[in-house]
């Protein structure tokens, strides 16, 4: 037998083994699993009487940060919804510090919900990261040169690019690049054999 299929067979009876829920009260409470908390769902879970808290919310920083396309609303959605959980993170916490029964379930709760916290955290700082990078870019292409814009693709590092433009304007190259850059691509050279030299 092909080691795949042993592979294959030693995980159908490894699955056998599982510890999931076998009842079907004990399946029906797993399944809404992401729904006790929400921090796992797919969208973002705003109850009814929570809505006008996160319209101010987003509200603020849309004022705030001002996206600008479709990459950098993503990141901005990205970031609200990270926002978002962050405070509903906080909410649950309290409630569960509240419990004075203060039994292991509710430690194993809590150290939960400081994982998701983590991985929200992360979300959010790389969601603005990302954001700073790409409006700090925009700005930079702003500021190059107006013949040098059309050559320069949206996502590209224009600080990079302003820079090196700075030292070529004071070199006086700036005429050339741009001929350069709008002039097509040479084709290879086709060399011939070369003719034996004649002997004296």
């Amino acid at each position: 037998m092909p080691s795949s299929d042993a592979r294959f067979a030693a995980n159908a009876a490894n699955a056998q083994h599982s510890t999931g829920p076998r009842t079907p009260e004990g399946q029906a409470r797993s399944s809404q699993n992401a729904r006790t908390h929400g921090l796992t769902a797919r969208d973002l879970i705003v109850a009814p009487n929570e809505s006008k808290e996160f319209e101010q919310l987003l509200n603020d920083y849309q004022t705030e940060v001002q996206p600008q396309g479709a990459i950098q609303q993503t990141l901005f959605d990205e970031l609200v919804g990270a926002a978002w959980n962050l405070r509903r993170v906080r909410r649950l916490e309290v409630q569960l510090w509240s419990d004075t029964t203060g039994d292991d379930e509710i430690q194993k709760k809590l150290e939960r919900l400081a994982r998701h916290k983590t991985r929200i955290e992360r979300t959010f700082h790389r969601s603005l990261k990302e954001l700073k990078a790409l409006q700090t870019n925009a700005v930079f292409q702003e500021a190059l040169p107006s013949e040098m814009r059309p050559y320069v693709p949206a996502l590209s590092n224009a600080a990079a690019i302003s820079k090196r433009t700075q030292q070529v304007a004071k070199t006086n190259q700036l005429a050339y690049i741009k001929a350069s850059m709008a002039a097509p691509m040479p084709q290879p050279r086709v060399s011939s054999p070369q003719s034996p030299s004649p002997t004296p």
